[in-house]
């Protein structure tokens, strides 16, 4: 019996979307990503697997930051502080990203990762960016 894998991802945006990863929607001036607690992305008891919960947040911290800027003008993670409050077994973790620094050299996000299920908190997060073109934000 074989099995088949699925086709490797041709870019960033096709993988975020194999393992899940909804499309970024904007609430305010917060943005907001879910990743489904499907079985392809839980550990061993049941959670979304730590390092998903942590590029969920990479990935909406980061769109937040580059939204409206130029392709050239952009910004790249420097930094990241995460603590795992509990886990998300059932429903979605939902992200959700605010910019409280947004400097010419960097910029600072917090995000709070709830559990859909409950509304719980998760995780909460600061997320440091350093602009690429600095010059760019007098």
């Amino acid at each position: 019996m074989s099995t088949s894998s699925p086709a490797p991802a041709a870019g960033i945006h096709e993988l975020f979307a194999q393992i899940g990863f909804g499309e970024a929607r904007r609430e305010g001036d917060e943005l907001v990503v879910e990743l489904p607690a499907a079985p392809h992305v839980v550990n061993t008891r049941g959670g979304i697997q730590g390092g998903l919960i942590a590029t969920l947040i990479d990935v909406v911290a980061g769109q937040h930051v580059v939204d409206g800027r130029a392709p050239d003008d952009g910004a790249v993670t420097s930094d990241m502080n995460i603590r795992y409050l509990r886990p998300v077994t059932a429903g979605s973790a939902h992200a959700r990203s605010r910019i409280i620094h947004d400097g010419r050299r960097s910029v600072v996000v917090q995000v709070d990762v709830y559990a859909t299920d409950s509304m719980k908190l998760a995780a909460v997060a600061t997320v440091n960016f350093a602009n690429v073109n600095p010059e760019r934000r007098r």
